[in-house]
């Protein structure tokens, strides 16, 4: 059962990812967020959950993940799909 919800911005469209763990809902947005183009990052996106330690915690990470890829070389770091 998903307990975390998460809304990407992205150029196609809004998507909606569903987790029922934190681990599970991290992992699925960064496989988003590394088939978007550059240009479309950072990606604005929502996590919402019962728990507001968690949603805080995993927006930092993401925010966090978002900056990385910004700030990578065009060609790098390579990460696996």
């Amino acid at each position: 059962m998903a307990r975390i919800a998460i809304l990407v911005g992205t150029p196609a469209g809004t998507r909606l990812l569903a987790a029922s763990s934190e681990r599970d809902a991290a992992f699925m947005v960064e496989h988003l967020l590394i088939g978007l183009d550059r240009a479309a990052l950072p990606a604005p996106l929502w996590v919402q959950c019962a728990e507001a330690d968690l949603a805080a915690r995993l927006t930092a990470y993401l925010a966090a993940f978002q900056a990385e890829l910004t700030a990578a070389p065009a060609d790098g770091p390579q990460y696996p799909s």
